[in-house]
């Protein structure tokens, strides 16, 4: 083994460490921060008179039951989309063409996505194909309710799933010469589900290509431009965040502006625009701030 390649697995090593002490102390911080919790409120109890716990308790369950219903309010949502909605696709054909790193930051885009699904006033009918081997293995791992997500699961590929109706699907891609207006309630939409660092240029493309498949691209350039000093290709979870904001309100701009992170649009003083690649997906890291706010919606039971 080569001293470069010694070095690169030291600091590697190194990072995995450090990552899981942190991880360690900040599971350790929250325990504490529970525990604490509970001790003022076992103490407060301990300082009521009867009428005050007897109150306390009505307005606690109170509050357990408007969160029961507005959960299950979520999943009916969930459920009608499911049967109803706009077919969305995530294509999960690209396991060998991932690290398992990668893999991992796939499965944590695809928890965002059903998260932005749950949250959406109007779902999508969300169907994974190409679900098996490796990637679902790693999503069972980080998704330990995925046999509660309202979903639609195919071990198959979209082209066995939907071999009676391979006209009703578009592969969304950066490259198609077709930019989408609007959203075809009688088409299902398909998102490359790869994160390569974008290694592998016009893999969706080509593929879509290769089959005969329709293709379309986001409406991007007519509604923002993107800062050429950051990396101009999306996530699996903010390309459909956009579509299903689109069928929220009908509004290309407000669904980008929604879903882009303001970091990533140019500002006043740049001109220079580049061009997504395989459905505006990447590897980027998500903002762990936004993962504790997605993950009270994962998963709805």
């Amino acid at each position: 083994m080569s001293k470069n390649k010694q070095k690169k697995l030291k600091r590697q090593a190194a990072f995995e460490a450090k990552k899981a002490a942190k991880k360690a102390e900040e599971k350790a911080a929250k325990r504490a921060h529970q525990e604490r919790k509970l001790s003022e409120v076992q103490k407060m109890i301990a300082n009521m008179s009867e009428s005050e716990r007897q109150a306390w308790e009505e307005q606690m369950a109170q509050k357990r039951q408007a969160r029961k219903q507005t959960s299950q309010e979520k999943r009916a949502r969930l459920q009608q989309g499911q049967r109803e909605g706009q077919r969305i696709l995530i294509d999960l054909d690209f396991a060998d063409k991932m690290t398992h790193e990668e893999v991992k930051s796939l499965c944590k885009q695809l928890l965002y996505s059903y998260s932005a699904n749950v949250r959406a006033q109007k779902p999508a009918q969300l169907i994974l194909t190409s679900a098996e081997g490796a990637i679902m293995e790693q999503l069972r791992k980080q998704a330990s309710g995925l046999d509660n997500w309202v979903v639609t699961l195919h071990a198959e590929s979209y082209m066995t799933a939907f071999h009676d109706s391979i006209s009703d699907l578009v592969y969304l891609t950066a490259d198609s010469p077709n930019e989408l207006t609007e959203l075809d309630p009688s088409k299902a939409y398909i998102i490359g589900g790869i994160v390569d660092r974008n290694r592998h240029k016009n893999v969706c493309c080509n593929k879509a290509m290769s089959q005969g498949i329709s293709t379309a691209r986001l409406p991007i350039d007519g509604y923002l431009q993107l800062n050429s000093s950051f990396s101009t290709v999306m996530t699996v979870n903010q390309v459909f965040s956009i579509l299903v904001n689109y069928l929220d309100h009908k509004d290309w701009r407000l669904a980008l502006n929604t879903a882009i992170p303001q970091r990533k649009r140019m500002d006043d003083n740049e001109n220079e625009v580049s061009e997504n690649e395989c459905a505006h997906h990447s590897d980027e890291h998500i903002h762990k701030k936004r993962r504790t706010e997605n993950s009270s919606d994962l998963p709805v039971s």
